[in-house]
Protein backbone atom coordinates (compact mmCIF):
# COMPACT_ATOMS: atom_id res chain seq x y z
CA UNK A 1 0.00 0.00 0.00
CA UNK A 2 0.90 3.87 -1.15
CA UNK A 3 1.81 5.36 2.45
CA UNK A 4 -0.26 8.30 0.87
CA UNK A 5 -3.22 6.06 0.74
CA UNK A 6 -3.42 4.85 4.56
CA UNK A 7 -6.02 6.54 5.85
CA UNK A 8 -9.27 8.40 3.51
CA UNK A 9 -7.90 11.95 5.15
CA UNK A 10 -4.90 11.19 3.72
CA UNK A 11 -6.41 10.18 0.15
CA UNK A 12 -8.23 13.09 0.15
CA UNK A 13 -5.31 15.54 0.68
CA UNK A 14 -3.37 13.81 -1.79
CA UNK A 15 -5.98 14.66 -4.59
CA UNK A 16 -6.68 18.05 -3.06
CA UNK A 17 -2.64 18.82 -3.09
CA UNK A 18 -2.78 17.87 -7.21
CA UNK A 19 -2.29 14.00 -7.60
CA UNK A 20 -3.54 12.36 -10.64
CA UNK A 21 -5.71 9.60 -10.92
CA UNK A 22 -7.64 9.79 -13.73
CA UNK A 23 -5.77 11.44 -16.56
CA UNK A 24 -8.24 13.08 -19.75
CA UNK A 25 -6.79 12.48 -22.75
CA UNK A 26 -8.74 14.05 -25.46
CA UNK A 27 -7.37 12.50 -28.64
CA UNK A 28 -7.47 9.18 -26.88
CA UNK A 29 -11.22 9.54 -26.52
CA UNK A 30 -11.87 10.45 -29.97
CA UNK A 31 -9.76 7.93 -31.06
CA UNK A 32 -12.63 5.30 -28.80
CA UNK A 33 -15.34 7.22 -30.35
CA UNK A 34 -14.17 6.43 -33.91
CA UNK A 35 -13.78 3.02 -33.10
CA UNK A 36 -17.87 2.44 -31.56
CA UNK A 37 -20.35 1.84 -33.96
CA UNK A 38 -22.88 3.75 -31.34
CA UNK A 39 -20.13 6.15 -29.53
CA UNK A 40 -22.82 8.40 -27.56
CA UNK A 41 -25.17 7.26 -25.90
CA UNK A 42 -27.93 9.98 -26.85
CA UNK A 43 -27.76 8.88 -30.19
CA UNK A 44 -27.29 5.02 -29.11
CA UNK A 45 -30.19 4.92 -27.08
CA UNK A 46 -32.81 7.74 -28.60
CA UNK A 47 -35.41 5.43 -28.03
CA UNK A 48 -34.54 6.60 -23.56
CA UNK A 49 -34.84 10.05 -24.71
CA UNK A 50 -36.91 11.62 -21.58
CA UNK A 51 -37.77 7.80 -19.70
CA UNK A 52 -35.66 9.27 -17.02
CA UNK A 53 -37.86 12.65 -16.61
CA UNK A 54 -39.42 13.00 -13.14
CA UNK A 55 -38.08 10.04 -11.75
CA UNK A 56 -36.20 8.85 -8.73
CA UNK A 57 -33.54 6.11 -10.13
CA UNK A 58 -31.75 4.13 -7.86
CA UNK A 59 -29.81 1.33 -9.71
CA UNK A 60 -27.50 0.81 -7.05
CA UNK A 61 -29.99 -0.99 -4.73
CA UNK A 62 -29.98 -4.05 -7.33
CA UNK A 63 -26.58 -4.26 -6.93
CA UNK A 64 -26.97 -4.49 -2.81
CA UNK A 65 -29.08 -7.49 -3.17
CA UNK A 66 -26.14 -9.19 -4.50
CA UNK A 67 -23.22 -7.11 -2.74
CA UNK A 68 -24.31 -6.15 0.42
CA UNK A 69 -20.89 -4.51 0.96
CA UNK A 70 -20.88 -2.11 -2.22
CA UNK A 71 -19.29 1.25 -1.44
CA UNK A 72 -17.07 1.59 1.49
CA UNK A 73 -15.69 -1.97 0.95
CA UNK A 74 -13.12 -1.61 -1.05
CA UNK A 75 -11.14 1.60 -0.24
CA UNK A 76 -8.58 2.34 -3.00
CA UNK A 77 -4.92 1.91 -1.82
CA UNK A 78 -3.13 3.45 -4.75
CA UNK A 79 -3.97 5.41 -8.18
CA UNK A 80 -6.40 3.22 -9.35
CA UNK A 81 -9.58 5.28 -8.87
CA UNK A 82 -10.67 4.59 -12.73
CA UNK A 83 -10.66 1.05 -12.22
CA UNK A 84 -12.99 1.27 -9.21
CA UNK A 85 -15.66 3.63 -11.14
CA UNK A 86 -15.15 1.44 -14.04
CA UNK A 87 -16.07 -2.17 -11.90
CA UNK A 88 -18.62 -0.17 -9.56
CA UNK A 89 -20.61 1.12 -12.94
CA UNK A 90 -20.35 -2.63 -14.61
CA UNK A 91 -21.46 -4.04 -11.36
CA UNK A 92 -24.42 -2.09 -11.27
CA UNK A 93 -25.36 -2.62 -15.02
CA UNK A 94 -24.68 -6.88 -14.13
CA UNK A 95 -26.80 -6.73 -11.43
CA UNK A 96 -29.73 -4.87 -12.73
CA UNK A 97 -29.55 -7.35 -15.97
CA UNK A 98 -29.68 -10.34 -13.73
CA UNK A 99 -32.97 -8.66 -11.69
CA UNK A 100 -34.54 -8.55 -14.76
CA UNK A 101 -34.46 -11.88 -15.77
CA UNK A 102 -31.11 -12.67 -17.66
CA UNK A 103 -29.95 -16.10 -17.07
CA UNK A 104 -26.61 -15.38 -15.92
CA UNK A 105 -25.04 -15.37 -12.32
CA UNK A 106 -23.39 -12.50 -10.54
CA UNK A 107 -21.30 -14.71 -8.26
CA UNK A 108 -19.17 -11.54 -6.72
CA UNK A 109 -17.79 -8.54 -7.49
CA UNK A 110 -15.77 -7.22 -10.03
CA UNK A 111 -12.00 -7.28 -9.54
CA UNK A 112 -10.24 -3.91 -10.32
CA UNK A 113 -6.42 -4.88 -10.72
CA UNK A 114 -6.90 -6.32 -14.43
CA UNK A 115 -8.20 -2.89 -15.56
CA UNK A 116 -5.87 -1.15 -13.86
CA UNK A 117 -2.78 -3.11 -15.27
CA UNK A 118 -3.95 -2.42 -18.62
CA UNK A 119 -3.39 1.15 -18.17
CA UNK A 120 -0.34 0.96 -20.50
CA UNK A 121 2.56 2.51 -18.35
CA UNK A 122 4.02 1.45 -14.75
CA UNK A 123 3.14 5.06 -13.06
CA UNK A 124 0.28 6.10 -10.97
CA UNK A 125 -3.36 7.05 -12.86
CA UNK A 126 -5.67 6.06 -16.09
CA UNK A 127 -7.76 7.53 -18.33
CA UNK A 128 -11.72 6.71 -18.73
CA UNK A 129 -11.49 5.65 -21.85
CA UNK A 130 -8.15 3.35 -21.69
CA UNK A 131 -10.69 1.82 -19.23
CA UNK A 132 -13.52 1.63 -21.04
CA UNK A 133 -11.57 0.23 -24.36
CA UNK A 134 -10.13 -2.61 -22.00
CA UNK A 135 -13.55 -3.80 -20.88
CA UNK A 136 -15.23 -3.33 -24.62
CA UNK A 137 -12.18 -4.66 -26.75
CA UNK A 138 -8.69 -5.59 -25.29
CA UNK A 139 -9.50 -7.39 -21.98
CA UNK A 140 -13.11 -7.84 -20.18
CA UNK A 141 -14.55 -8.05 -16.65
CA UNK A 142 -12.10 -10.70 -14.28
CA UNK A 143 -14.09 -11.37 -10.80
CA UNK A 144 -12.93 -11.47 -7.08
CA UNK A 145 -11.99 -14.89 -7.13
CA UNK A 146 -8.67 -17.00 -7.09
CA UNK A 147 -7.71 -17.98 -10.53
CA UNK A 148 -5.04 -20.58 -9.59
CA UNK A 149 -2.23 -18.35 -11.24
CA UNK A 150 -3.61 -14.43 -9.83
CA UNK A 151 -5.27 -14.45 -6.45
CA UNK A 152 -7.75 -11.79 -7.14
CA UNK A 153 -10.59 -12.27 -4.46
CA UNK A 154 -9.14 -9.72 -1.81
CA UNK A 155 -8.55 -6.08 -3.12
CA UNK A 156 -5.01 -6.17 -3.37
CA UNK A 157 -3.96 -2.89 -5.46
CA UNK A 158 -0.23 -3.88 -6.22
CA UNK A 159 -1.26 -7.05 -8.43
CA UNK A 160 -2.49 -3.80 -11.07
CA UNK A 161 -0.10 -1.43 -10.72
CA UNK A 162 2.98 -3.63 -10.61
CA UNK A 163 1.50 -5.41 -13.73
CA UNK A 164 1.66 -9.31 -12.13
CA UNK A 165 -1.19 -10.89 -13.25
CA UNK A 166 -0.44 -13.13 -16.40
CA UNK A 167 -1.65 -12.19 -19.93
CA UNK A 168 -2.66 -15.85 -19.87
CA UNK A 169 -5.45 -14.71 -17.39
CA UNK A 170 -7.01 -11.77 -19.83
CA UNK A 171 -7.13 -14.20 -22.91
CA UNK A 172 -8.87 -17.20 -21.42
CA UNK A 173 -10.62 -15.50 -18.25
CA UNK A 174 -11.40 -11.72 -18.80
CA UNK A 175 -12.25 -11.97 -22.71
CA UNK A 176 -14.62 -14.80 -22.17
CA UNK A 177 -16.44 -11.60 -20.14
CA UNK A 178 -16.61 -7.99 -22.19
CA UNK A 179 -19.08 -5.44 -22.22
CA UNK A 180 -20.68 -5.63 -25.43
CA UNK A 181 -21.48 -1.70 -25.72
CA UNK A 182 -19.86 1.27 -24.40
CA UNK A 183 -20.87 4.75 -25.16
CA UNK A 184 -20.14 8.13 -23.73
CA UNK A 185 -22.65 10.78 -22.00
CA UNK A 186 -22.05 14.17 -22.90
CA UNK A 187 -25.80 15.86 -21.32
CA UNK A 188 -27.24 15.82 -17.69
CA UNK A 189 -30.16 14.55 -19.86
CA UNK A 190 -28.53 11.52 -21.35
CA UNK A 191 -27.10 10.31 -17.66
CA UNK A 192 -30.79 11.07 -16.17
CA UNK A 193 -31.50 8.23 -18.97
CA UNK A 194 -29.15 5.97 -18.30
CA UNK A 195 -29.13 5.89 -14.99
CA UNK A 196 -33.30 5.18 -14.74
CA UNK A 197 -32.77 2.34 -17.41
CA UNK A 198 -30.33 0.69 -15.21
CA UNK A 199 -26.88 1.92 -16.73
CA UNK A 200 -24.83 3.20 -14.38
CA UNK A 201 -21.90 5.48 -15.11
CA UNK A 202 -18.13 6.13 -14.94
CA UNK A 203 -17.01 9.49 -14.41
CA UNK A 204 -13.66 11.44 -14.87
CA UNK A 205 -13.20 14.46 -14.20
CA UNK A 206 -11.53 17.81 -12.01
CA UNK A 207 -14.25 18.60 -9.88
CA UNK A 208 -13.66 17.98 -5.86
CA UNK A 209 -16.22 18.15 -2.75
CA UNK A 210 -16.77 18.54 0.29
CA UNK A 211 -16.53 15.81 2.97
CA UNK A 212 -19.72 17.09 4.71
CA UNK A 213 -22.62 16.31 3.22
CA UNK A 214 -26.07 18.56 3.92
CA UNK A 215 -29.55 17.95 5.10
CA UNK A 216 -30.28 16.92 1.97
CA UNK A 217 -27.19 14.15 1.41
CA UNK A 218 -25.49 17.05 -1.00
CA UNK A 219 -22.27 17.90 -0.89
CA UNK A 220 -20.67 21.09 -2.21
CA UNK A 221 -18.11 21.54 -4.82
CA UNK A 222 -15.05 22.22 -3.07
CA UNK A 223 -11.77 22.19 -4.85
CA UNK A 224 -10.12 20.25 -7.63
CA UNK A 225 -9.62 16.78 -8.00
CA UNK A 226 -7.95 15.10 -11.14
CA UNK A 227 -10.86 11.90 -10.11
CA UNK A 228 -13.13 9.24 -10.88
CA UNK A 229 -15.87 8.04 -9.62
CA UNK A 230 -19.41 6.47 -10.05
CA UNK A 231 -22.54 7.38 -10.72
CA UNK A 232 -25.44 5.21 -9.05
CA UNK A 233 -28.66 7.25 -8.95
CA UNK A 234 -30.48 9.65 -10.29
CA UNK A 235 -33.00 12.07 -8.74
CA UNK A 236 -35.34 13.97 -10.85
CA UNK A 237 -38.40 13.85 -8.74
CA UNK A 238 -37.85 17.48 -7.83
CA UNK A 239 -39.13 16.86 -4.74
CA UNK A 240 -35.61 18.00 -2.98
CA UNK A 241 -34.56 20.96 -5.03
CA UNK A 242 -36.02 21.91 -8.19
CA UNK A 243 -33.10 20.60 -10.09
CA UNK A 244 -31.66 17.23 -11.24
CA UNK A 245 -29.67 15.48 -8.57
CA UNK A 246 -27.28 12.68 -9.08
CA UNK A 247 -25.98 10.50 -6.61
CA UNK A 248 -21.32 9.84 -6.68
CA UNK A 249 -20.09 6.53 -5.27
CA UNK A 250 -16.41 7.35 -3.91
CA UNK A 251 -13.22 4.74 -3.71
CA UNK A 252 -12.24 6.03 0.02
CA UNK A 253 -13.92 4.38 1.89
CA UNK A 254 -15.63 5.64 4.55
CA UNK A 255 -14.50 9.30 3.91
CA UNK A 256 -17.40 11.65 4.22
CA UNK A 257 -20.30 12.41 6.81
CA UNK A 258 -23.92 13.56 6.65
CA UNK A 259 -27.30 12.91 6.34
CA UNK A 260 -27.95 10.20 3.82
CA UNK A 261 -30.88 9.62 1.58
CA UNK A 262 -32.72 6.64 0.06
CA UNK A 263 -30.19 3.98 1.96
CA UNK A 264 -27.30 5.86 0.05
CA UNK A 265 -24.07 3.36 0.63
CA UNK A 266 -21.26 5.04 2.67
CA UNK A 267 -18.78 6.84 0.84
CA UNK A 268 -21.71 8.62 -1.61
CA UNK A 269 -22.74 12.08 -1.68
CA UNK A 270 -25.53 13.74 -3.68
CA UNK A 271 -24.65 16.47 -6.53
CA UNK A 272 -26.08 18.84 -7.73
CA UNK A 273 -27.04 19.57 -11.65
CA UNK A 274 -24.80 22.80 -12.17
CA UNK A 275 -21.93 20.49 -10.75
CA UNK A 276 -23.03 17.25 -12.77
CA UNK A 277 -23.03 19.08 -16.26
CA UNK A 278 -19.97 20.61 -15.64
CA UNK A 279 -18.41 16.67 -14.78
CA UNK A 280 -19.49 15.67 -18.00
CA UNK A 281 -18.37 18.45 -19.67
CA UNK A 282 -14.95 17.21 -20.15
CA UNK A 283 -16.09 13.55 -22.08
CA UNK A 284 -15.02 11.63 -19.33
CA UNK A 285 -18.28 10.20 -18.98
CA UNK A 286 -18.89 6.12 -19.88
CA UNK A 287 -21.71 3.57 -19.79
CA UNK A 288 -21.74 0.22 -20.11
CA UNK A 289 -24.31 -2.36 -21.30
CA UNK A 290 -23.91 -6.01 -21.06
CA UNK A 291 -25.91 -6.41 -24.53
CA UNK A 292 -25.67 -4.81 -28.35
CA UNK A 293 -27.42 -1.74 -27.74
CA UNK A 294 -29.48 -0.06 -24.85
CA UNK A 295 -33.06 -1.54 -24.68
CA UNK A 296 -35.30 -0.65 -22.48
CA UNK A 297 -36.18 -2.52 -18.80
CA UNK A 298 -38.36 -2.49 -16.30
CA UNK A 299 -36.56 -1.67 -12.96
CA UNK A 300 -38.34 -2.29 -9.41
CA UNK A 301 -35.60 0.36 -8.11
CA UNK A 302 -37.40 3.24 -9.46
CA UNK A 303 -39.42 5.30 -7.63
CA UNK A 304 -42.79 7.30 -8.65
CA UNK A 305 -44.17 4.59 -9.00
CA UNK A 306 -42.66 4.76 -12.69
CA UNK A 307 -43.28 1.43 -13.62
Amino acid sequence: MDSNFKTPRSILNLYKDGFVGSICDEEDTKALLGELPMPVFGAAAYDLSGSGEGKLSLPFKSLLKFDPGFGPAEKQTTGDCVSHSTRNAIDITRSVEIANGEREDFVTRGATEGIYQSRGHRGQGMTCSGAARYVHQSGGILLRKDYGQVDLSKYNSSLGAKHTIPNSIYKNEAQKHQVKTISNIRTVDEARDALANGYALSVCSGYGFSSRRDGNGIAKRSGGWNHAMAWIACDDSRKTLNETLFLVQNSWGIWNSGPRKHDQPEGSFWIREKDARGMLSGGGAWVFSDVDGFPARKVEWTINEVF
